[in-house]
């Protein structure tokens, strides 16, 4: 009963900041024009424009971008037991980047399609070499969070490299780089929905999986579980969710960091548990941010990967400091 009480009041919570999205912003429109637009017939009209074609689809990026962050940080904590885990933090995303950064520097030129899954296959590839790393060797969560943070600094090094020999205006230097939700499309937000849901279902398949895994891998092979496979599919999983995340958010950090360890204060470890609330949690945090970063100096935006930055920050020092 009281977990039921618990996603009333985060529904409600996401319900507020989708409003909020919907109805608060720079453009002088009122909040009953907005409400007319979304029933508005003519496409031509200023309020639908608003409603149906810049707000709604960069609400609906935020909060599917910010649950397949969630979803991504949670698989990566459970299959690593690293209290660090998050997908961009440990450099899965900078795969994803890395492509980018190519079709911004126009060195590799594809419809909306196909860069959607040069994303997905990019973050994929630092996925399995980083799934790789962990199975061949024993390694601590302290040594694991150094590896995925140098992964993570050598792809992301790699993209700005790429950018700076390109012809790359600064607004997408920054949406990458940064975080933006803003400029997408019902398209891009297709995409990236279908991957959340696929990758979701299979998430909350093979969720029993992961009881013995956390109790170490020696374990989880008496009890039947081969951890290197569960493992690669979980990390497979994550590249898919890390790419979708930066395809249309660019590099958001520290979601995928901070919504697992809220919902293990909420909810507990119960691994279908973390993989429903994280998701849920990570579309707040997300949808947050952006909130933040859109209205706090508009009409000038902030980065939303700045605002995730400044919360999740004190929350890694937090957690670095009980390391033992």
């Amino acid at each position: 009963m009281k977990y039921w009480i618990t996603y009333c009041i985060l529904l409600i919570v996401s319900a507020l900041l989708i409003s909020l999205g919907l109805f608060a912003g720079p453009t002088d429109i009122s909040v009953i024009e907005i409400l007319g637009g979304l029933f508005e017939s003519d496409e031509q009209s200023i309020s639908r424009i608003v409603a149906w074609e810049i707000r709604l689809p960069r609400i609906a990026t935020a909060v599917v971008t910010g649950s397949s962050l969630g979803l991504a940080g949670v698989l990566i904590q459970l299959s690593t037991r690293s209290s660090f885990g998050d997908p961009n933090l440990f450099g899965v995303g900078g795969g994803a980047t890395i492509f980018l950064a190519t079709t911004a520097a126009g060195i590799v030129t594809l419809n909306e399609f196909g860069t959607f899954i040069g994303c997905l296959l990019s973050s994929l590839v630092v996925a399995l070499i980083l799934s790789r790393l962990i199975s061949n060797k024993n390694l601590s969560p302290v040594k694991l969070a150094i590896m995925g943070i140098a992964i993570g600094a050598l792809t992301i090094s790699i993209g700005t490299s790429v950018i700076s020999h390109g012809r790359v205006f600064p607004t997408q230097v920054i949406a990458l780089l940064a975080g933006s939700f803003s400029g997408n499309n019902w398209e891009m937000v297709f995409y990236v929905v279908t991957a959340f849901f696929i990758c979701f279902y299979i998430s909350w398949r093979m969720a029993s999986r992961f009881y013995p895994i956390m109790l170490g891998d020696t374990l989880a092979r008496s009890l039947g579980v081969n951890p290197i496979r569960t493992r690669t599919v979980a990390m497979s999983i994550t590249g898919i969710l890390a790419g979708a995340s930066v395809y249309s958010g660019g590099l958001i950090g520290f979601v995928g960091l901070i919504a697992p360890h809220i919902t293990r204060r909420l909810f507990g470890n119960n691994p279908q548990g973390l993989i429903l609330a994280s998701s849920l949690i990570g579309a707040i945090l997300a949808l947050g941010a952006d909130q933040i970063a859109r209205l706090s100096f508009a009409p000038t935006e902030l980065p939303v990967g700045m605002t995730t930055t400044i919360l999740g920050a004190p929350v890694m020092i937090y957690l670095a400091s009980r390391m033992k």
